[in-house]
């Protein structure tokens, strides 16, 4: 279907005078401005059949518009896939539905959100991407607009989940410093931009921002402003989980003495005054549509004061009040939601000498927001029957956080495997009432966002049957940004970059990597992520380069900026860590190292003069404001930037300072270089430093045939480094060799040696242990075992390392080791004696009172030891508790059980008992591993193909 051509647009036809509340009107505006976005014609909107021309596109909602009623009830139109449902809309092309109009394409909704889907689908249809404003995405311009006919027969399904929205919070210096310089403050100009997205992306609900705004009092016309256009747009509208009956965290301290003389926000001590705040904001928003925040928590989001038996009765009080006022003013059944969060968890499960709000009978009718603890992994789920209380279940999940032991504000760093793995499990254990996301500034959250909302939409397309396909979700989604800019080749690299940005700062947040914090000297750690970021920064440059012109600031702002800034701080960091290294050593390679951090921190402060001046026109002043390095608090205060090491230039001997793979610098006489057969490496470096400031020529030379170096010769000021590999060809058994470096200042030696290991008889797919260590990825079994219906299913991507298994489905426990699937692993062990199994885990919690994250594991012939990756005293969510920080720091878990082992080859079978256990890595060695923060590489695996469902 033809909607412009040649200067020519089809008309939109919207019934004024059945329509409601003006939303439908708004979103017609926008949908003719898309249209006029690509095609520079801007379509009419009529309200009258007579004005209709040839070709139209009616936009209505059935049982609403006067036209699109009488087609539905002619035939032409048929909406039986959708009425009677919520939130649906179709789309569908007519021929001939009246006189004077040849074809119509119809946008029918069952519902006015519906009827606004609908119009936004088709606006994607038509190249127009969700994220045109806030992205600055420009669609394609064309001068002939023609839908294709095959997309224009859809009815769409019923939403997954009934509450899908954000939250904007966090929200200064970034977001408000964007805000009031771009609309003067948090009103209705700013807040139609952030309706419209939610629209967009098939979302209904929003939690405003409130550090230092009040949705209901910000309206630029009026106070309420901001409320009635939310009405208007179909907006669901809440407030943060400690922001009760409509009333905006800020505003007590603004108005309290219109209430009394006093300013403390405890109801057991300010009851009256505190009453009548919340009665006057009932009043004041009883009109507009909510999901009503009840509960209470201390000032500023701060813990309720008394003992837990005190606040369990307290906040029993405090919601039989709120239900009072509600019922009042007849809203006794409008939505309620209490949200369980932080210490408020306890409150509702209960203690040991107290009854919790679970089991109390006034809240049946509200829906219970369970939280995730901060840092994206639920806390508590529902069990057995409590899934199927009446009034539902959500969650709130954060994609940023300002609290402890650390804040995250900056740049998304939670990987979409990770959402998916968490959200859809949320979903399974019946978490589908209300799904909200803590989005923080907005920007530059944009592809976690449209994930998250999508995946509440349609769950039957992205969630627990869809597993591993967020590659695919992120290649659809850089298509919808850059697709027709952008070739195969490009959408497949772009999508690469947008995972590997987010999985590089998943596994260590920006604002938390220490120079220290990967290993300068075990397993050759700090050169590897070097070696990764500088990948991501180059292939962010590249295709840079060959994005047009018109999607430069898209590019930048959803591509470009958040992978090069992220490798940017790893770099910079890891800079400071090596020339602090070489510094010790006595290299002037410390010089070097420091100069690179130095020019890490310049580029810093220009990408983020760029995004907050350069890009867009300046539209974007002030978004990119955030501090995201060296943070010494849970917030920003006193961050810094890393400290590099110099040392002074002395003329010195000629010194080898690093040999990858061993756990130290030589500065001088022989060098160890231990060289081990079946190997995953190909090579070895050695680092030669002169110890000086002053370059000169030097040799390198093998004293065996089976030693091949790069043929390389020269020297720089800093250092050189020499690649040494091997000719197995000529290698015969265990052998060593030397190489000789001379130069004018001296000569040192290397020792290169090769511990022949004979493989022969030993099978397929078994882990081979050097250095008295077998490191596995969980994914390459040799066996996976299921029980009762449960298996062990690959999470591709998803982890510190290479991917994750879990058991599916995820809602099943189990007892005992006999009973539980396992995994199998076959190892072969040069030596006998002690070991010890490490176990990397997810950094899921309890996701109930009583339940752990225990597992077992154990060899043939011996029983299997048990364990739990979560100790006794571990309480998540609780920034006091030293093991859940650790672990959402280093998102990870890490257990080791013991074990006695001979000589040869063995079956490791690790055994799965609670439910949302996900295993990432196994390492065995024979004494304690130094060290590292990702832990050894994979070890050597003798050849075979692995499938996930290998014998």
């Amino acid at each position: 279907m033809i909607v412009v051509e040649r200067g020519t647009a089809a008309g939109i036809y919207l019934d004024t005078a059945a329509e409601y509340d003006g939303g439908l009107r708004r979103v017609a505006e926008s949908f003719a401005a898309d249209i006029e976005l690509i095609t520079d014609t801007k379509p009419e909107i009529v309200a009258e059949r007579e004005q209709l021309g040839s070709t139209a596109i009616v936009i209505g909602t059935a049982g609403r518009s006067r036209l699109l009623d009488e087609w539905i009830a002619a035939g032409k139109v048929d909406v039986t896939a959708i009425r009677g449902k919520r939130e649906c809309y179709r789309i569908q092309r007519i021929e001939h539905p009246c006189d004077g109009v040849q074809q119509a394409l119809v946008i029918a909704g069952s519902d006015k959100r519906g009827t606004i889907y609908g119009t936004y689908a088709v606006s994607e249809m038509m190249g127009v991407s969700p994220w045109v404003y806030f992205a600055d995405v420009m669609p394609e311009k064309r001068t002939l607009l023609d839908l294709p006919d095959s997309q224009l027969d859809v009815s769409s399904k019923e939403p997954s989940v009934k509450y899908r929205g954000i939250f904007l919070n966090d929200d200064w210096p970034s977001l408000g410093s964007w805000v009031t310089g771009a609309f003067g403050d948090f009103n209705e100009a700013f807040y139609e931009r952030i309706f419209e997205l939610i629209l967009r992306l098939k979302g209904n609900y929003l939690w405003p921002a409130m550090w230092s705004a009040e949705f209901s009092v910000n309206g630029k016309r009026h106070p309420l402003a901001n409320a009635e256009l939310a009405r208007e747009y179909g907006i669901i509208m809440g407030t943060s989980h400690h922001e009760p009956l409509f009333r905006a965290g800020s505003e007590w301290q603004r108005v309290y003495r219109d209430y009394g003389t006093s300013n403390l926000w405890d109801f057991s001590r300010n009851r009256e005054a505190i009453t009548a705040f919340w009665e006057d904001g009932i009043k004041r928003n009883r009109e507009y549509p909510n999901l009503i925040t009840l509960g209470m928590r201390g000032e500023s989001d701060s813990e309720l004061e008394g003992s837990d038996r005190y606040n369990i009765e307290l906040l029993k009080e405090i919601i039989l009040t709120q239900k009072e006022l509600l019922k009042r003013y007849g809203l006794e059944q409008a939505p309620q939601v209490l949200a369980v969060y932080k210490e408020v968890e306890k409150y509702w499960y209960g203690t040991a000498d107290t009854e919790g709000l679970k089991v109390w009978e006034v809240l049946n009718d509200v829906t219970i927001l369970l939280s995730d603890d901060n840092f994206g992994n639920l806390r508590k789920i529902p069990a057995g029957q409590e899934q199927q209380r009446s009034a539902g279940w959500g969650m709130y999940y954060h994609l940023d956080y300002h609290g402890g032991p650390h804040s995250y504000e900056w740049v998304n760093t939670t990987p979409l495997e990770k959402v998916w793995e968490q959200m859809s499990m949320a979903y399974d254990y019946g978490i589908r009432d209300i799904w909200i996301v803590n989005v923080g500034d907005l920007k530059p959250m944009e592809l976690p966002i449209s994930y998250f909302l999508d995946l509440a939409y349609d769950f039957d397309a992205w969630g627990t049957a869809a597993m591993n396909k967020t590659k695919e979700y992120t290649e659809r989604w850089v298509r919808q940004q850059f697709g027709h800019a952008a070739d195969e080749a490009a959408v497949h690299g772009i999508t690469g970059i947008l995972a590997d940005y987010t999985r590089m700062n998943g596994r260590r947040k920006p604002e938390i990597i220490r120079p220290d914090t990967f290993s300068v000297v075990h397993y050759n750690e700090a050169q590897r992520v070097l070696h990764q970021a500088g990948k991501l920064a180059e292939s962010a440059e590249h295709f840079r380069r060959l994005i047009p012109e018109q999607l430069q600031d898209a590019y930048f702002q959803l591509v470009y900026f958040p992978a090069a800034a992220s490798a940017n701080v790893l770099q910079m960091q890891l800079y400071a860590g090596l020339s602090r290294l070489y510094a010790e050593r006595g290299s002037v390679l410390a010089n070097t190292y420091a100069e690179l951090s130095a020019e890490a921190i310049e580029r810093d402060k220009r990408l983020e003069e760029t995004y907050n001046n350069g890009i867009s026109g300046g539209k974007w002043r002030g978004m990119m404001s955030s501090a995201h390095v060296g943070y010494v608090n849970w917030d920003a205060e006193g961050w810094s930037y890393p400290q590099a090491a110099y040392t002074v230039p002395v003329n010195g001997p000629l010194m080898i300072v690093d040999v990858q793979g061993t756990e130290q610098g030589y500065t001088s006489g022989t060098a160890a270089l231990p060289v081990f057969t079946n190997l995953l490496r190909e090579t070895y470096t050695v680092t030669v430093s002169n110890g000086g400031d002053t370059g000169f020529a030097y040799e390198a030379a093998a004293s065996a045939d089976w030693i091949r170096l790069d043929p390389r010769s020269g020297w720089s000021e800093t250092g050189e480094t020499i690649t040494v590999s091997v000719d197995w060809d000529k290698v015969q058994g265990t052998c060593s060799g030397d190489i000789v470096i001379s130069g004018a200042e001296g000569t040192v030696t290397v020792r290169a040696e090769i511990d022949w290991i004979e493989l022969s008889g030993v099978p397929p797919m078994t882990f081979v242990e050097t250095h008295e260590i077998v490191s596995i990825e969980a994914e390459h079994t040799v066996h996976r075992a299921p029980a009762d219906g449960v298996e062990w299913k690959t999470i591709s991507s998803y982890g510190r390392t290479l991917s994750s298994v879990k058991m599916y489905p995820d809602t099943v426990s189990f007892s005992e080791p006999a009973r539980s699937p396992y995994l199998e692993y076959r190892v072969f062990i040069r030596q006998g004696g002690e070991y010890s199994l490490t176990a990397y885990v997810a950094p899921t919690n309890h996701l109930s009172p009583v339940s752990g994250l225990k597992y077992a594991a154990g060899f043939e012939g011996q029983k299997p030891v048990i364990a739990d990756a979560l100790p006794p005293d571990f309480e998540g969510g609780n920034h006091d508790n030293g093991p859940w920080c650790r672990a959402v720091m280093d998102n990870i878990h890490i257990t080791v059980t013991p074990h006695t082992l001979s000589a040869g080859i063995h079956t490791l079978r690790f055994y799965g008992l609670d439910a949302g256990l996900v295993l990432q890595k196994l390492v065995l060695s024979a004494g304690p591993l130094p060290y590292s923060y990702l832990g050894p590489e994979e070890s050597y695996l003798t050849s075979a193909e692995l499938t996930e469902d290998s014998p």
